[in-house]
């Protein structure tokens, strides 16, 4: 074989590998420039190597080649991948879900709690959100050494809020973060308690958690406070219907007199003092209230039925606003 036939094999070879190269080179970025068509969330398990996800996005249509987005991966030394739900947008391109997927930028859900809710309403709501373990959190035997609360339940000590929870998350991440931020912020109000307050640490919670349900007007907060430390001072019965109904089993809605002259745990119309464990999970404001009672003569309140309360000195006085405002009727003797 002449040198010119070899050289010519040679130049074709050259040309033909070139001509394969460019091919692939164009194919690949044509696929890195690839934009994505519609918004998808994809989940990744923990565990998931390389080779799975990128099956698992191209199943979903996130990508369209799983073999392309590994050699992606490779070339961008892309390592861990968080696990969890990812939220791809339209018109990111593979390098975008890649940096996506590196970052760890999961999709962040919010859960709202409002104040005033038992636990048994918040774990509802968790339950509702599809969150892990949140049927049953509340039968955990150790759940109270788990969260390091001393107390005979969990009532009061989850902080009512806006909290951020991802996939991967379970009930019992979101109570402990709630039982946490609940600790601090008692302990940081309880600190800036006058010399002279008598309630413990726990007891506050006990009636911060009654104030929350007595009232949504946060100027009366304190005002009621003072009313129940009146009380709690002058060994009077707090009487008030919350914590009734917190201890009636399948409460219907309808409080009766045979209810108030039940005796329960609960029930301070027929025991001294507060009951033994919080009625609802307070917030920060009517913690505060608790601690720092608006100093006054009152001793009792009644509902006028717009959400606010008119609050007496005596019991002739309470007698007339009730009347007034719950009977609706001689509203005149109503000074």
């Amino acid at each position: 074989m002449s040198r010119k036939i070899v050289l010519r094999a040679a130049i074709a070879i050259v040309l033909i590998a070139a001509s394969g190269f460019g091919v692939v080179y164009l194919q690949f970025n044509r696929f890195i420039a690839e934009p994505l068509q519609q918004s998808v969330n994809v989940t990744i398990p923990n565990g998931w190597g390389l080779a799975r996800i990128s099956r698992e996005l191209e199943q979903k249509r996130v990508i369209s080649s799983a073999r392309w987005f590994r050699i992606l991966a490779k070339i961008k030394k892309n390592g861990f991948v968080k696990a969890g739900e990812y939220h791809f947008l339209v018109g990111q391109t593979p390098v975008d879900i890649l940096n996506t997927l590196k970052a760890g930028r999961v999709v962040q859900h919010r859960l709202s709690f409002p104040e005033g809710l038992t636990i048994k309403e918040m774990v509802a709501i968790m339950q509702k959100a599809g969150l892990p373990g949140s049927k049953e959190i509340l039968k955990q035997p150790d759940l109270l050494k788990k969260l390091k609360v001393n107390a005979p339940n969990l009532e009061g000590w989850f902080f009512p809020d806006t909290y951020q929870f991802t996939r991967g998350d379970t009930a019992q991440d979101l109570i402990t973060r709630m039982v946490v931020r609940s600790k601090k912020i008692l302990a940081k109000e309880y600190a800036s308690r006058a010399p002279d307050y008598k309630l413990s640490s726990y007891e506050t919670l006990i009636l911060a958690s009654i104030i929350e349900k007595e009232t949504g007007v946060a100027s009366e907060r304190p005002l009621i406070s003072g009313v129940f430390h009146n009380r709690l001072r002058k060994k009077m019965k707090l009487q008030t219907d919350p914590t009734v109904i917190y201890g009636i089993k399948n409460f219907d809605g309808n409080i009766t007199r045979k209810h108030l002259k039940t005796p329960t745990p609960y029930n301070t119309y027929t025991i001294k003092g507060l009951p033994p464990t919080p009625i609802s999970n307070p917030g920060k404001e009517a913690i505060n209230a608790a601690i720092h009672p608006k100093a006054s003569s009152f001793l009792y309140f009644v509902a006028r039925g717009d959400g606010s309360h008119a609050f007496s000195t005596t019991f002739k006085q309470h007698n007339a606003y009730v009347d007034c405002y719950q009977r609706k009727k001689a509203c005149n003797k109503v000074k």
